[in-house]
């Protein structure tokens, strides 16, 4: 019989080796590595045989012996056969180890995206300056320690409006022309916000989204949906101040409000409800910004016999009103708003003189998100967030602006930014929060593209087609030299 062939073919041993080399993100050279590729090797080899393998003959001879016949012989002859035995063979072909060069490039980090902060650290909202300039601060930080923007860090560059408007719109140009900010976020005024889209933020394409500017005026204002905010509109506030108003028995009111389009709107929208409601507005008095007295202001808004005294103000010009309103008499009953609730002011004025006074500012009810937001805060300053409003609506306005430059791929193109924001802040999509861990996530997710809606640390972000977001109305109360959330309402 024959041997069956046999085929054999032995495999050298895979490797694939990779290093990977940090490229320093000032670096544009790429780092060049050598890589082995894998050696096949197909085997032969060739065994000797002897050439013949030979059966000897053999011839047997058999004598057969019959009694009284003939001997008779047998022969039994084998012949000779030649058998052939197969040559067992292994191939070998031997391919030469090849390396090459392969160049392993990282990608180049993006630019910085710069966010400028229109900011009021004079004036009569600089008692809110150094918390909103904290929590854009904070923002950025999550988002550079999460990764940054296509590994690009994100810079915060705030300037002052002192709640002015012709400074607040030089230092939108500022921010624009010499910063090179690919977005805006603030004023913290309806009355700057308003003058700066006008004048800067629309005409040149830049995205702006303010924290804290509430004036109705800015939900119809034509600014090309490049004018974005964070916190509801005052038409909610206004509702829900009037309803309180008579739950606390007031059929009589007088008001005094700051003269922008902040004050004006509120206090229209005040008005419009609560006459609605069956109440008497004896009076509304505007005042200006920067009044070294007013009780002109504070006579008028009381004579008709006002039961209540409505602050719709900033603190800087609340703290002398209220001081002088308390003073001489004029009133001793009070409501606040959004503008009015401030930490500083109710200290400088004495909280005990204002015990049970109620107020209204937009709000949500605590949530996971606002808890990590207050968590952060007092770990990166060492102190609290301020129990003020908007501190959280700026924070969610860096990072969704964020987001989006990540969404749209630069740090640079404000429109491509504009054009993503409701992509990453409206539903569909997974759900992100803020924070470094949840950021982080958004960022991954929105690399791998997967669509997002990131839900912020003052609630829900979702823009509608004017770039406003729907929110409730906290109710508030002095208690005790703190504020205390009563409840929330959603007109």
């Amino acid at each position: 019989m024959f041997k069956n062939r046999k085929l054999g073919i032995a495999a050298a041993a895979l490797a694939l080796i990779f290093a990977l080399a940090a490229v320093a993100c000032s670096s544009s050279e790429p780092e060049i590595i050598e890589v082995e590729k894998p050696v096949i090797q197909e085997v032969i080899k060739e065994v000797a045989v002897p050439g013949e393998t030979i059966i000897v003959e053999k011839e047997v001879v058999k004598e057969v012996t019959v009694p009284g016949e003939t001997v008779v012989v047998e022969k039994e002859v084998v012949r000779t056969v030649e058998v052939e035995k197969p040559v067992i063979t292994e191939v070998v072909k031997e391919v030469p180890i090849e390396v090459t060069k392969e160049v392993m490039v990282e990608a180049e980090p993006m630019a910085p995206l710069i966010i400028g902060q229109l900011n009021a650290f004079s004036g009569s909202l600089s008692y809110f300056g150094t918390s909103h300039r904290n929590s854009a601060t904070l923002a950025a930080d999550h988002v550079n320690r999460a990764g940054g923007v296509g590994g690009g860090s994100v810079v915060i560059v705030s300037r002052d409006t002192a709640v002015n408007p012709v400074q607040g719109v030089d230092a939108a140009r500022a921010l624009v022309n010499v910063e090179n900010a690919a977005a805006i976020v603030g004023a913290l005024a309806s009355g700057v916000t308003i003058p700066v889209s006008t004048s800067v933020t629309t005409p040149n394409q830049v995205v702006q989204i303010s924290g804290s500017s509430t004036a109705p005026g800015i939900t119809v204002l034509e600014d090309d949906d490049f004018l974005f905010r964070t916190a509801p509109s005052d038409a909610a506030q206004g509702v829900v101040l009037a309803n309180l108003a008579l739950e606390e028995g007031y059929q009589n009111v007088g008001i005094l409000y700051i003269n922008n389009a902040y004050g004006e709107g509120l206090a229209d929208q005040f008005t419009t409800t609560f006459t609605e409601l069956g109440g008497t507005v004896s009076a509304s008095v505007p005042h200006e910004d920067a009044q070294p007295t007013f009780v002109s202001e504070l006579e008028k808004a009381t004579e008709g016999g006002a039961e209540v005294l409505i602050a719709m103000s900033y603190p800087g010009q609340a703290e002398i009103y209220l001081r002088e309103a308390l003073e001489g008499g004029y009133a001793h009953h009070f409501l606040f708003v959004d503008g009015t609730k401030s930490v500083e002011m109710f200290e400088t004025l004495g909280w005990d003189a204002f015990e049970g006074a109620m107020g209204t500012a937009p709000g949500s009810p605590g949530n996971p998100n606002k808890d990590a937001f207050n968590e952060a805060y007092l770990n990166a300053f060492a102190m609290a967030a301020p129990e003020e409003p908007f501190n959280a609506e700026t924070y969610d306005a860096v990072v969704l602006i964020a987001l989006a430059a990540a969404k749209a791929g630069t740090t640079t193109d404000s429109v491509a930014i504009r054009d993503a924001l409701r992509d990453i802040a409206n539903p569909p999509g997974q759900i992100v929060g803020p924070g470094v861990n949840d950021i982080a996530l958004a960022l991954k997710l929105i690399s791998e593209g997967t669509d997002i809606n990131y839900e912020g640390a003052a609630g829900p972000v979702d823009f509608d087609e004017n770039g406003d977001v729907f929110g409730p109305i906290e109710i508030w109360q002095v208690e005790n030299g703190e504020f205390v959330s009563v409840r929330f309402e959603t007109p």
